[in-house]
């Protein structure tokens, strides 16, 4: 079963009848984010990849918002990289849900990425996560990048898509973005890890429900929790980022496996 489907059918069985009681309140479509914010005042966001499919990228617009939860989470699974970040922005603000049904199951952690990282590891980021660049190089001068984007940050070893696999299979730490979650590559990514001490689910797309990913390799999942619905709808709405939502209407939230 690939990680979505599993994913979905976690949730699925973890909620319940409570999966049938709660709906969909608001679903912004953001230049950085897409969010969704439930009536139970749980919400989510996914990264919006940019689309070139001109004026009509989704006909049913202005419909979304009414359809019932559990159909905006299996949006998750199109190929449409919008339908995609709604239905995972859906299953990040249903997970923030079971975390607070079920408290006692789910105990966020209060370690940081940085912590994971050891001197002279190999560390290899899928997904350009340009803030932490200085903080890692600071602890280790071993790091890779895989981003699909131009990057031109010379402190990084750029690594050509024919050699992401060899590199996977030889790094300490991999930091892999939540956005991998959207595009579906987190399957492949998953496949190919090697011995690696550390596989880190990074980044606000990545505040999703650990334990199926824990049984798949990934040994932490590091998201945001989103504080304030209203607020993180107008951020996003206005084109804000991850640095805004942190400073506004979510904070950091950890899962590490076995802990």
């Amino acid at each position: 079963m690939k990680v979505l489907e599993s994913i979905i059918d976690y949730l699925r069985k973890e909620l319940g009848d409570r999966l049938s009681k709660v709906k969909v309140s608001d679903v912004r479509i953001g230049l950085a984010y897409t969010g969704v914010s439930l009536t139970n005042k749980c919400a989510g966001v996914a990264y919006t990849f940019p689309t070139k499919d001109g004026c009509s990228i989704l006909d049913y617009a202005g419909e979304i918002s009414d359809r019932r939860v559990s159909e905006l989470m299996e949006m998750a699974l199109s190929q449409n990289l919008v339908e995609a970040s709604i239905g995972v922005a859906t299953i990040n603000a249903l997970s923030q849900m079971t975390f607070k049904v079920f408290p006692e199951r789910y105990k966020p952690s209060r370690i940081d990425v940085l912590d994971l990282i050891r001197s002279r590891d190999r560390v290899l980021m899928i997904g350009y996560f340009a803030p932490l660049v200085p903080k890692i190089l600071r602890k280790t001068r071993d790091l890779y990048l895989a981003e699909m984007r131009k990057i031109s940050d010379k402190r990084i070893k750029l690594v050509p898509s024919s050699k992401v696999k060899d590199i996977l299979s030889s790094s300490d730490v991999i930091l892999i973005s939540g956005s991998t979650l959207v595009n579906k590559t987190i399957d492949e990514i998953l496949e190919s890890i090697g011995e690696a001490r550390e596989s880190v689910l990074l980044g606000p797309t990545a505040s999703v429900i650990p334990h199926p990913l824990f049984k798949m390799g990934i040994t932490a999942v590091m998201g945001i929790e989103i504080t304030d619905p209203y607020m993180m709808l107008k951020v996003i709405s206005e084109a804000g980022g991850t640095r805004q939502l942190l400073s506004k209407c979510a904070r950091k939230i950890a899962f590490i496996r076995g802990k």
